[in-house]
């Protein structure tokens, strides 16, 4: 823990402002605060390997509201209900296309207006 505390101290200033900034503590708290949500999230299971490897390409993980301090309970709160589309999609001869959800697809597989 003491070693994450130092590395995380270390960060550059943009960095460590931004990191402030997104868990909503000040400075001073900052590294001790990152670093046990980080080990609590690791030793809870929530955080797994995969979760670190999704960083790298910008895929969705649950990491980030561990670092947050945000609970399971809330996060499932927190997920917008999808809205019904006003498309429908079609398959046709020349690939997929969209017409309005109000129309049904063509059967012939040519999308005619």
């Amino acid at each position: 823990m003491d070693k994450c505390i130092v590395a995380v101290a270390a960060w550059d200033i943009t960095l460590k402002h931004q990191m402030t900034s997104f868990m909503g503590i000040s400075k001073e708290r900052m590294p001790g605060l990152f670093c046990q949500r980080l080990a609590e999230g690791i030793r809870s299971g929530r955080i797994s390997y995969s979760d670190l490897n999704s960083i790298q390409y910008n895929l969705p993980t649950e990491i980030w509201l561990v670092i947050k301090g945000k609970s399971k309970a809330a996060a499932a709160a927190q997920v917008p209900v999808p809205r019904p589309s006003k498309f429908r999609y079609c398959t046709g001869i020349d690939g997929a296309f969209q017409i309005p959800a109000s129309q049904n697809c063509p059967l012939s597989g040519y999308a005619h207006y």
